[in-house]
């Protein structure tokens, strides 16, 4: 039985903002023993790792994702969020199963580089089987479902019946989970109200329910949209109308989540529903900004997500923290919102809760193995021992993630994806994105 131990590791006391010095062994893909000092006589043939001086943290959880995007990123730049939508589906419809591929298996390698662990993934129908192969590839955990709409928000937009969007979901599910050695799990993801009626909603709900799964959603994202299914239902908003429907429990996952009444937040911290705070897509969009911080003296587990790279422009979970860090701060003029610790814990244990997991999000003997070392020592802004976590969050980014596990399996160290040649990744994916922008129109071959 072989394994890692990972000596003198600062382990991340995210209550106090302080580290506790401990070595860690992993086995089995979990945190077997945490002590002040494991021998290595003990354990023969596992692997040891010296994290002198590493700060080590759960794996991030990104809770909000469309990892196909990271081929999308620059088209879409500075544009409202209608004209964002009919572009961003040219590009889809123009896309290839390679381009699928490829793209899916950049962001969840650009993702675990950044030390993200896990994926929430709102997907596509087309193109399913290489999207699915890029994850099991790439070695990633990911809870996997398809976005449906039956409702046209445009003239693009791709609709689908209730009954259609049943069948693709099971078959999401025969495909998806528990596979990869139980790495992938399978949820339902509809788009959100303005493109979901209160029947599909309704009949994807019933389905997930039947199979233990989540339903993961986009709520309150845009202004007008959100005003419109007000009036369409007569109520509050999106979250009173989900409440109605009887969608809204500890199993559903509410992506932005931005224009919600106080009155609405009471509804979401009664039934237990999770927010998923993706705060650089809402600047980049100029969607608006979330209530997080009333979400959080509710009693609101708010989770954090990178949502697609076309939006936010990163898969970096560090800088993502910052963003909604700085945010509430500055729009509550109060400085104690998301302290360091709730940011962290919004990054890990609450993504982790919200996807099902009972034993993750956490470093703590027997729970599964998904850890992040990062090395502060060779980063000039981050200099201060004393005050490792809030300079990780203030003054960092997912750069300085120095080596991570997922299941504990090494995925990345010192800096290097494992098991990936990185340039040829790059040069290959550069490659595609080009032909890419030549097929859509907005670059000329030349260019």
């Amino acid at each position: 039985m072989n394994g890692f131990l990972i000596q003198n590791a600062d382990i991340a006391d995210l209550d106090r903002l302080k580290t506790n010095t401990r070595d860690i062994l992993i086995r089995d893909g979990r945190f077997e023993k945490i002590a002040g000092k494991i021998d290595k006589k003990d354990y023969p043939g596992v692997t040891v790792i010296d994290a002198h001086n590493m700060l080590a943290l759960p794996g991030f959880t990104d809770s909000h994702s469309h990892v196909y995007q990271t081929f999308i990123k620059g088209p879409l730049d500075n544009l409202i969020i209608t004209d964002w939508l009919v572009r961003l589906f040219k590009f889809e419809d123009a896309m290839t199963d390679e381009d699928y591929y490829y793209a899916t298996l950049l962001s969840c390698l650009s993702a675990m580089r950044f030390g993200t662990t896990t994926i929430n993934e709102m997907g596509g129908w087309e193109h399913l089987d290489a999207t699915l192969q890029a994850f099991e590839d790439a070695g990633i955990r990911t809870t996997f479902g398809i976005s449906t709409t039956d409702i046209p928000e445009n003239e693009v937009t791709p609709i689908i019946s209730v009954e259609e969007a049943l069948k693709r979901s099971e078959i999401v599910y025969e495909k998806t989970h528990g596979r990869n050695h139980g790495l992938m799990k399978a949820s339902v993801a509809p788009a959100g109200l303005p493109a979901v009626s209160g029947k599909m909603a309704v009949a994807l709900k019933n389905w997930a329910n039947e199979r233990g799964l989540i339903y993961h959603t986009h709520l309150g994202e845009g202004k007008m949209e959100t005003e419109r299914v007000a009036k369409e239902y007569g109520l509050n908003g999106e979250a009173e109308a989900l409440q109605q429907l009887g969608v809204l429990d500890e199993h559903t996952l509410l992506a932005h989540s931005i224009w919600l009444s106080d009155h609405e937040l009471d509804i979401i911290a009664e039934s237990k529903a999770v927010p998923v705070h993706c705060p650089n897509t809402n600047m980049k969009i100029s969607d608006g900004i979330p209530k997080i911080a009333q979400m959080l003296q509710r009693g609101i587990p708010v989770a954090m997500g990178c949502d697609g790279e076309a939006s936010s422009g990163t898969k970096d979970m560090v800088r993502e923290g910052k963003a909604g860090s700085y945010l509430q701060k500055a729009i509550t003029l109060d400085p104690t919102v998301m302290d360091a610790g709730t940011t962290f814990k919004m990054m890990t244990i609450n993504g982790a809760k919200a996807l099902g997991y009972d034993d993750l999000g956490e470093i703590k003997e027997g729970y599964q193995a998904d850890l992040v070392l990062v090395n502060m020592e060779d980063d000039l802004s981050l200099t201060d021992r004393d005050h490792r976590i809030g300079n990780l969050l203030y003054a960092g980014t997912g750069h300085a993630v120095d080596t991570v596990f997922v299941a504990g399996e090494l995925k990345v160290r010192n800096k290097k994806i494992q098991n990936f040649d990185e340039q040829y990744i790059i040069s290959k994916c550069n490659d595609m994105i080009h032909r890419l922008n030549v097929r859509t129109g907005y670059v000329k071959e030349s260019d």
